[in-house]
């Protein structure tokens, strides 16, 4: 699939509200909801396509429970850090976590998490038997970890997330509007967040309600 690089940057948002739960990751949610106070597990992968949400998802998870949120590119100096620390912190997430690169580290914070009983929530794109890991140590710790997917957005989770995106965005459209945008555009998270970005640099004014002419001028097409 090509890259769609978004058009402009557009805040992230961290806050649930903002979080469309849908047919596509409704099972992820609830889960997550539910852990780890009702579920029974130290190490969690939430895997998805780019764009799916999981960083969002994982966010509202440790701000629920007070988590660290640490990224691949400063994990080891943060890890280090929060290991030596006389802390009673016990939830962690790691996001992007097949994209650390270092099973060494891996395995020491895996270590680390089972010693203080302590409980981690990772991102990634592919599960983790598909990392490209070489220490077989931490390939069998990642064995027993739990994943949990958000699917592929069908047709109704594609208009959902869509028209709350559009809403957040401050532009107005109809159900059949969205619908025609969500059927002439790729079925991944990927694309929509691009393509309603998209229509948002075209700086249509926000109280007029955007027709199929938009956004067939947005998709480039006459």
């Amino acid at each position: 699939m090509r890259q769609l690089p978004l058009p402009i940057s557009w805040a992230f948002s961290k806050d649930a509200r903002d979080f469309v739960v849908s047919d596509c990751n409704r099972y992820a949610f609830e889960w997550l909801e539910k852990w780890p106070l009702k579920i029974q597990s130290n190490f969690v992968c939430l895997i998805g396509e780019k764009g799916a949400g999981k960083t969002h998802l994982a966010h509202i998870w440790a701000d629920r429970l007070g988590a660290e949120f640490l990224k691949p590119e400063n994990a080891f100096s943060q890890w280090y850090d929060l290991a030596n620390a006389e802390s009673n912190q016990k939830y962690f997430v790691l996001d992007d976590a097949d994209m650390l690169g270092d099973d060494i580290l891996l395995f020491y914070i895996f270590n680390t998490i089972r010693e203080k009983n302590a409980y981690l929530l990772m991102t990634s794109k592919q599960y983790p038997n598909k990392w490209e890991l070489k220490f077989e140590d931490i390939k069998s710790r990642l064995a027993t970890v739990d994943s949990i997917r958000i699917q592929k957005p069908n047709e109704k989770a594609m208009v959902s997330i869509i028209e709350k995106m559009l809403r957040q965005r401050g532009l107005i459209a109809t159900h059949e509007i969205v619908e025609y945008l969500a059927n002439r555009i790729e079925r991944t998270y990927e694309s929509i967040c691009y393509w309603v970005n998209k229509i948002d640099s075209n700086q249509f004014d926000k109280k007029h309600k955007l027709n199929i002419q938009d956004i067939r001028t947005t998709l480039g097409k006459s």
